[in-house]
């Protein structure tokens, strides 16, 4: 099937970031249902749509349930004032790690908040809000030990299984048991993260942190990305509060701005880039594609001058993704089981249109031309300095 390139204002930027359209045209975007309506019990009142938001109970700072049932953190505080201002009732769902995506993808509630972590094998599934916080993960004890405990069915689990590969893990389904177990020596190490640490830790107690990469975003449920970007408005609009949750519960503040949202979507189609290797290796594909590539930058720069971003800049940074994208695929590939025509190209094709409107909004609020190195450490995983200088350049020119 020939690969369409579209030429609007958001349509080009799928096929140019993604160069997913080998095969297929972009996914259309997921249309959402209105919310559940609940009956009102006062006659007088119109009945109002319910946010159903799931969350652990058992992740400080972000989700904690006491003994009455009720739950405070950092995201209950958010899901509070995003219920209140958009209009809906708040309804909780408890949701368990390991049965997380399961119960989003049955329905069982609308978006998840509750510490949630951004990953490629949840980036194809539903929608994932701009980032609130960033944070990495931390071992407790003696990290030679050889046995090491971690909550079961989460980011950390995965974290811990690489790092860890040559120990015994003892998985539980209770996150907050966790400190008990290397208190009584059941475990000579536990993995927790930045945020949770504080909770966790005791005197006497060895610690250390990986650096503050990994993304805290709320995940919406398939069919609800109208939903979402309802919620990243909010988000983008209401940093200040955000970021006074932030001091309150983590007791510091990580600035919410317009270049941190666009580094953070480059970072997550980076993140893609192994995967993507690894499933094209599977089928046989290559890598490049030249003429595919050419089509795709003259409609990236024609498409670009529509909305008011410099010609020749434009083409540099589309033209500078492709070539890092490529170069992440050839030195990491990453077996997968995500289908790459109807997951990852779907995904990257979302995260393209994204990255532009970042692109747009970093550039009206002057962040572009002051953007540093250290606001691209995000991508460190994946892009080396000089990679990392390379494409800071490109933002500098953008920003002009």
């Amino acid at each position: 099937m020939a690969c369409t390139v579209n030429s609007n204002f958001l349509g080009f930027v799928s096929v140019a970031l993604a160069l997913s359209c080998a095969g297929q045209a972009p996914a259309p975007a997921a249309s959402h249902a209105p919310p559940r309506a609940v009956a009102s019990n006062s006659t007088p009142s119109p009945a109002r749509a319910h946010l159903r938001v799931g969350t652990s109970g058992d992740y400080a700072p972000f989700s904690v349930r006491d003994a009455s049932g009720t739950v405070r953190g950092f995201d209950v505080e958010i899901a509070e004032g995003l219920a209140r201002d958009l209009g809906l009732e708040l309804e909780w769902v408890s949701f368990r790690w390991p049965t997380l995506q399961s119960q989003l993808q049955n329905g069982e509630f609308d978006v998840a908040m509750g510490g949630v972590t951004w990953q490629p094998a949840r980036g194809v599934l539903g929608y994932l809000t701009r980032a609130v916080a960033r944070g990495g993960p931390c071992v407790l004890g003696d990290e030679q030990a050889p046995r090491v405990a971690v909550n079961h069915g989460g980011v950390l689990e995965a974290w811990a299984r690489s790092h860890f590969a040559d120990r015994e893990l003892v998985l539980v389904d209770a996150n907050q048991t966790l400190p008990e177990l290397l208190a009584s020596g059941r475990a000579g190490a536990i993995v927790t993260d930045s945020f949770e640490r504080k909770a966790f830790e005791r005197p006497g107690w060895k610690s250390r942190c990986e650096p503050a990469l990994a993304r805290k975003v709320y995940w919406l449920a398939p069919n609800h990305a109208e939903l979402g970007v309802r919620i990243d408005d909010w988000l983008r609009t209401h940093a200040e509060r955000i970021e006074s949750a932030q001091q309150h519960w983590f007791g510091d503040r990580q600035p919410l701005d317009a270049l941190g949202n666009l580094s953070d979507l480059l970072a997550r189609r980076m993140a893609f880039m192994p995967l993507v290797a690894g499933a094209k290796a599977k089928l046989a594909l290559p890598i490049e594609d030249l003429p595919r590539e050419k089509v795709v930058l003259d409609s990236a720069a024609a498409s670009a001058h529509q909305v008011g971003l410099p010609e020749s800049e434009a083409r540099a940074f589309f033209a500078l993704q492709i070539e890092l994208s490529k170069a992440v695929q050839r030195r990491a590939s990453e077996a997968t089981t995500l289908d790459l025509n109807q997951q990852i190209r779907p995904a990257l094709n979302e995260l393209g249109d994204r990255i532009l409107t970042a692109v747009v909004e970093a550039r009206s609020a002057g962040q572009l031309a002051k953007s540093s190195l250290s606001d691209l450490e995000v991508l460190s995983p994946w892009l080396n300095e000089d990679e990392r200088k390379r494409l800071l350049d490109t933002l500098k020119s953008l920003g002009r």
